[in-house]
């Protein structure tokens, strides 16, 4: 399966996990002297705004571009992906807009909450197409991108040490090379 855009994404979800993990987890989380600038800004831009724009990308490209057609069983597969990644895609638009402008972030910790509802009904769709171990791992991915939100509103909301969050974006990190490489197709999928 040719998913070219979900590679796209992925890379840049990864620059926001990435970015944001170390900043969570207090790498280079203060600024390098007392005149320097914050660094969550720059998280926000790099990090962040990387990911979101990457994100939205992927998700109209798979329903503009319709890489694996526009008719039959291919369509709820692409429209399954576009919504997920445009779920992250505004999610991640929304934190960098608050990382650059400093915003409180409480409200897109409530935003998560909606990000997770909509994660579960797209891997209650996934599971509708059958049982293999390619999605079965794509769903333990999306499985993980679920702590992610989950801990994101509960940092925000002061439930969560920042850290615990930085582990959860590491690991959504890691799982996010499944989608990057087998379940864009650069490699075959296994049992897929």
């Amino acid at each position: 399966m040719g998913l070219l855009p979900v590679a796209v994404a992925i890379v840049g979800l990864q620059y926001a996990l990435f970015c944001n993990a170390l900043a969570l987890l207090g790498i280079d989380a203060q600024p390098a002297d007392p005149t320097s600038p914050n660094p969550t800004r720059s998280v926000g831009a790099v990090g962040s705004l990387t990911g979101a724009i990457s994100l939205l990308f992927g998700a109209f490209w798979l329903v503009i571009g319709a890489p694996l057609g526009r008719e039959g069983g291919v369509v709820p597969v692409q429209l399954t992906f576009s919504a997920t990644l445009a779920i992250y895609g505004l999610l991640w638009l929304g934190v960098a807009i608050v990382q650059m402008a400093g915003w409180d972030a409480r409200p897109l910790g409530n935003a998560a909450l909606i990000a997770f509802l909509m994660t579960v009904i797209s891997m209650i769709v996934i599971g509708t197409w059958g049982l293999s171990l390619h999605l079965i791992l794509v769903e333990v991915v999306l499985l993980s991108y679920l702590l992610v939100l989950l801990g994101f509103w509960a940092v925000t909301h002061g439930k969560l040490s920042p850290k615990v969050e930085g582990a959860f974006l590491l690991i959504a990190l890691v799982t996010s090379f499944y989608l990057l490489v087998w379940g864009s197709g650069i490699l075959p999928a296994p049992g897929g």
